[in-house]
């Protein structure tokens, strides 16, 4: 079995005119049973390795914006060490031998096509949903979804799978019917999950490598560090990247 490992970016609830956040992503790290351990390990490591002595607080976490921002746990790091951490942290995916699934909607464009449309949060997790469903079937395996706790969506999500799992996928032009992804969605509290801790940052880069290629982020030395970032640690990982324009 394995483990789907979610997180969003660009939630922006039902507004979808938000020129800074045009895109909602969902990144979903999926990682074999048996590396699970292994991933947990890493990010306790990274956390000793530069963070001692703020990692014992049982809150502490790694959260990528405040990571790459310089904020909480994080504002005595200069940008050199914050990049580190974040390259050493992102070492976990290839540790773990893991899978990166990336969708996304682009939100203007579904206002535009959808007065009515649902969250955008929806869209995007039943887009990703379809393709961790179909990386199960082509590996003959099962998936357990986890989530970053989100408690605008939640409801509805869980709503949503049991639907798909039932009937299949409504939305485009093909139904996928769901039956590798069991079980429900367990949201998690992400400063008690170390792989949802990998995935934040993780979704934190792809998104803001998304927002530089758009010209939302300007380019300069920290845009170049992201992309090395994407291009090292997460792009050779990844086997789906796709967002939806309307």
């Amino acid at each position: 079995m394995r483990f789907a490992y979610m997180d969003e970016a660009g939630n922006t609830g039902r507004r979808c005119d938000d020129p800074a956040q045009p895109i909602h992503l969902i990144l979903t790290l999926i990682v074999d049973e048996e590396h699970v351990p292994l991933l947990h390990h890493h990010v306790r490591a990274t956390a000793r390795k530069h963070c001692a002595p703020l990692h014992r607080d049982p809150e502490f976490e790694f959260h990528g914006q405040d990571l790459f921002s310089g904020r909480g746990c994080f504002d005595d790091a200069d940008p050199g060490k914050r990049i580190a951490i974040f390259d050493d942290l992102l070492k976990g995916i290839e540790l773990a031998k893991g899978t990166v699934i990336i969708r996304g909607v682009e939100k203007t464009g579904l206002a535009r096509r959808y007065p009515r449309v649902r969250h955008p949060h929806d869209i995007a997790l039943m887009f990703t949903i379809e393709s961790v469903e179909r990386m199960a079937r082509a590996r003959n395996c099962h998936v357990l979804l986890v989530a970053d706790e989100a408690k605008e969506v939640e409801d509805t999500a869980l709503r949503d799978l049991v639907n798909y799992q039932e009937v299949g996928t409504g939305w485009g032009y093909r139904t996928e019917q769901i039956d590798h992804i069991i079980d429900t969605i367990h949201f998690v509290p992400s400063h008690r999950n170390g792989a949802i801790q990998v995935t934040d940052c993780a979704t934190f880069i792809a998104a803001r490598l998304r927002k530089i290629q758009d010209g939302i982020v300007p380019e300069g030395r920290s845009a170049e560090a992201v992309e090395r970032l994407w291009e090292q640690r997460i792009e050779p990982f990844v086997t789906t990247n796709e967002v939806w324009h309307p």
